[in-house]
């Protein structure tokens, strides 16, 4: 099937905006391993949650594990996004991008994983050892872009189902998980760039819906899902990796322009992501952080309420249309 976003061979992102050839990407990164990084700690201990094994009556709960991994407790629905606990996140265990923080709940901690969302393949979001752990011991419906099915079948763990934008699928109680455009990209390797579809999530639930960007760029795509699904109750947005801001645009928002989406999704509250726990740019470890809080303080504070979160901080998340607390609100410590 040939589609805007799929032409036989490769999917691209809407409107085919910025999508690079190969040998652009690499040129970027060779020029980007040779510049001076900012500074990060060694090792940071995380606050651990313990969270409770279901989570009902209208009320949501989000923990912040780590980088683009979070688990939402809604409905008595259990929900992993993009789940990594390995040290490392690439194709082999002894070499590659080390965490610098540990996750924010063990996983014998884990409460019951009913679902788990993939936004895309790459390591730090399709993590296979953390996925056969989840298969093996909680037996979840994962949910995944096109294409993603096939690969972690080859891989040990059979049963995930792919969708497409704008395709959903039920649940129990009433809830359903929508997939979403995002403007990013796919690879496992140097041979099959393109080759899966990248995409968000829309959790659509009695209580409120919540959005889950995955890795993505800034698009018009944030006013489309806000038509068809209405403002979030929670949106997660990815606030970094911020430099060099050329090369990282296309695929990742800055933190300003997080900020900037979730006021045309009309969200009620977000958190922030993908910060804090891999050094995947020339970032410093705040700057994503203070990037926030400069961003925020730009965009009328007093109306926003958008978390930057610890590894292991856990928040009930109010209502949609709850007043933001105490007037204004700031991004936390990390």
């Amino acid at each position: 099937m040939i589609t805007d976003h799929f032409d036989g061979r490769h999917f691209h992102n809407p409107a085919r905006v910025h999508d690079q050839q190969l040998d652009d990407v690499l040129r970027k990164a060779e020029r980007t391993a040779k510049r001076e990084r900012g500074g990060w700690l060694k090792w940071w201990d995380a606050p651990l949650d313990t969270p409770p094994p279901r989570v009902g009556g209208g009320k949501l709960r989000v923990t912040f594990v780590n980088h683009a991994t979070l688990l939402v407790q809604m409905d008595s629905l259990n929900i992993l996004t993009d789940p990594v606990w390995s040290k490392r996140i690439s194709p082999v265990w002894w070499y590659g991008q080390r965490r610098h923080r540990p996750p924010g709940i063990r996983f014998e901690d884990l409460p019951p994983i009913d679902v788990v969302l993939l936004s895309h393949n790459h390591y730090d979001h399709m993590d296979l050892p953390t996925l056969r752990g989840l298969a093996a011991k909680f037996h979840p419906r994962i949910i995944t872009g096109l294409g993603n099915a096939k690969y972690l079948e080859r891989n040990g763990i059979p049963g995930a189902q792919d969708i497409d934008w704008w395709q959903s699928v039920a649940l129990a109680n009433g809830v359903r998980i929508a997939g979403v455009p995002a403007q990013h990209w796919s690879a496992r390797s140097i041979f099959d760039r393109m080759n899966t579809l990248w995409l968000g999530f829309v959790i659509v639930s009695p209580s409120g819906p919540v959005y889950f960007s995955g890795d993505t760029g800034y698009g018009e795509f944030f006013e489309t899902i806000r038509e068809r699904f209405g403002a979030p109750r929670l949106a997660l947005l990815p606030i970094a990796p911020l430099r060099p801001r050329a090369a990282l645009a296309p695929r990742h928002m800055s933190a300003g322009e997080a900020v900037r989406a979730y006021q045309v999704l009309g969200a009620s509250t977000a958190i922030g992501f993908h910060f804090g726990t891999f050094q995947q740019s020339d970032d410093a470890e705040r700057d994503p952080v203070d990037s926030l809080a400069l961003a925020i303080g730009k965009a009328r504070p007093c109306e926003v309420r958008f978390w930057a979160l610890r590894n292991g901080d856990a928040r009930w998340v109010p209502e949609a249309g709850a007043p933001v607390a105490r007037g204004c609100s700031w991004p936390r410590e990390p």
